[in-house]
């Protein structure tokens, strides 16, 4: 499902990659309404490598910080365990 417009007040996470280049960040709380779509377009303005893409994927959620469209809230990451089995616990380190 695209997405288009991003709403002040929305509680998101943004997430990109595979496996192990899988990266999500946040939460974040939206300052104002914006277009991913166009702010992609005005960040990503030139033909890159698909490397360049994934390195650029990675910094958006940075850029969004910095020009205030988005702030970051707190949270607690729990994890659930794996492989079949329950090991319910915290983990350590930021959300973000």
């Amino acid at each position: 499902m695209a997405i288009k417009l991003i709403k002040k007040g929305e509680v998101i996470c943004i997430a990109s990659g595979v496996f192990e280049s899988y990266h999500r960040f946040g939460p974040f709380l939206v300052e104002m309404d914006f277009d991913l779509n166009e702010f992609i377009t005005t960040v990503n303005h030139s033909q890159k490598e698909n490397w360049e893409i994934a390195e650029l994927m990675h910094e958006i959620p940075r850029m969004l910080l910095a020009q205030g469209i988005l702030s970051a809230i707190a949270c607690r990451n729990v994890h659930l365990g794996a492989f079949g089995e329950l090991q319910i616990k915290e983990e350590k380190g930021d959300c973000i």
